[in-house]
């Protein structure tokens, strides 16, 4: 039984490895619209530098890199997962206003370049180095220094 067991996993892992992909474009076209949307909206002003199409077995990812080396990560449906403007400053609309009222009483001057979202989580990253984690309801729950 553990040697069927065995193989069973070995011939899925060979088969996702097969599949999986990763393909380099500089193409905005070749992302979903949702994702084209929201990099007009947010960095209309920015070129994209390109695009990493990440194909796996029963899902797509993309990321794309700005000239700017500003990063954009999007799941397959388009849905920003990750923004990291390096040491460039995040659009405000960007972050939710829980992660603007407390950045604004605590680091007064500081301001975020990078944030992302996880199942209800939203980690704020300052320009002085922190990271700031938010469970859904708006509070902080880490401060990860």
């Amino acid at each position: 039984m553990k040697k069927i067991f065995a193989f069973l996993v070995m011939a899925l892992l060979t088969i996702q490895f097969s599949v999986a992909s990763d393909v380099i474009t500089m193409n905005p076209k070749d992302l979903p619209a949702a994702a084209q949307t929201f990099i007009k909206q947010y960095f209309g002003d920015r070129k994209v530098s390109y695009i990493k199409v990440e194909s796996e077995l029963f899902s797509k990812t993309y990321e794309v890199v700005m000239t700017d080396r500003t990063k954009i990560e999007f799941d397959g449906k388009g849905s920003w997962e990750e923004v990291d403007c390096k040491r460039g400053v995040l659009p405000e609309a960007l972050v939710p206003s829980y992660a603007k009222t407390f950045i604004g009483t605590q680091y007064p001057g500081v301001t975020c370049n990078k944030i992302e979202r996880d199942r209800g989580e939203v980690e704020v990253g300052l320009s002085n180095g922190l990271p700031l984690k938010f469970n859904k309801k708006g509070q902080l729950i880490d401060i990860d220094d």
